[in-house]
């Protein structure tokens, strides 16, 4: 599978190093407007072209999929721009603002006979099965609630036109939501609608933000995001009989089982770290003729994304 990247910021430079994981994955394009960062490019990836133009390399037949690492906003014209030459398209999370948004992008990639989906890492890691199958098993009893978050401290860290500070398309839970309510959606397919949001915005962007679910079970879900403090990036649920803490929940190795037995560590088995599950997905869905993945499908993203737009909603004006 040959790869054109668009973008080349710090995610799409794991992006490169991770796919030396897998051995059907090739970068023959990589796509920046930032002088420094193509010559960071070509001393990485000494065989690819190296350019300053998204179109040259949308249009490459050297390029089977495109890497979309672009800035939020981007995102959708970008994979639009991409679709319409017939490329298969992994485009970096949120892949789009709206569910509505999403479903056009969908739809279009059906007309195109693509390949499309959000890159996520977290469905490729094994942990969230093990975990249900624990909850599902009884290790814990009933779940009664869960705790999981998401927060890290930018410490002051600005650059100019930064996108993370960008009011239209920055903040927190365009930056972190996705793992965030993956996760939780993934775990909880039960969950209400009934919302209950708080946020702290500076400079108009959303540094903080905390929303309590409740599934039809009656657990209590608290999710909380920042990037203005520093929290244990962990998810923890609750149950009538014990815990269960999954440290790095969005990218896990291990699970921490607590209950009447005693404390357990179980740390499964990776095949794939980091970004390299969703490259190998890639490759094994588009050469299983497959236009979407069976492990992450396109209607879960468009969960996870109307569940943002109903918190988004609910932040203060």
């Amino acid at each position: 599978m040959r790869f054109g990247i668009l973008g080349y910021g710090g995610i799409a430079q794991r992006f490169v190093h991770d796919s030396a994981q897998v051995e059907e994955a090739e970068i023959t394009w990589i796509a920046s407007q930032t002088p420094a960062k193509r010559e960071v490019a070509a001393a990485a990836v000494p065989g690819a072209r190296i350019a300053d133009n998204y179109q040259a390399c949308l249009a490459s037949p050297e390029v089977d999929c495109v890497y979309i690492a672009l800035p939020h906003a981007q995102h959708k014209a970008m994979t639009l721009a991409a679709l319409a030459q017939h490329k298969h398209v992994l485009v970096e999370k949120p892949a789009a603002f709206t569910s509505a948004d999403w479903d056009q992008l969908c739809a279009e990639a059906k007309r195109q006979d693509c390949f499309l989906m959000e890159a996520l890492k977290t469905p490729f890691y094994p942990t969230s099965a093990i975990v249900k199958n624990l909850i599902e098993d009884g290790a814990i009893g009933q779940v009664t609630g869960a705790d999981v978050n998401y927060c890290y401290d930018l410490k002051g860290q600005t650059k100019p036109g930064w996108y993370i500070l960008d009011p239209l398309q920055g903040g927190a839970l365009y930056d972190i939501g996705s793992y965030l309510y993956y996760f939780v959606l993934d775990l909880f397919p039960d969950l209400t609608p009934t919302l209950n949001v708080t946020a702290q915005l500076r400079d108009h962007i959303d540094v903080h933000f905390q929303c309590e679910l409740t599934t039809d079970s009656g657990a209590r879900i608290l999710t909380e995001g920042a990037i203005d403090r520093e929290r244990p990036r962990e998810a923890v649920i609750l149950g009538t009989e014990g815990t269960l803490r999954i440290p790095y929940y969005y990218r896990a190795e291990e699970i921490i089982l607590e209950n009447a037995r005693g404390i357990q560590t179980i740390r499964p088995t990776i095949q794939y770290t980091d970004l390299a599950g969703e490259i190998a997905e890639v490759c094994r869905c588009v050469g299983n003729g497959w236009r979407e993945s069976p492990l992450y499908p396109q209607a879960k993203t468009r969960e996870v994304l109307a569940l943002m737009e109903a918190i988004r909603s609910q932040f203060p004006r």
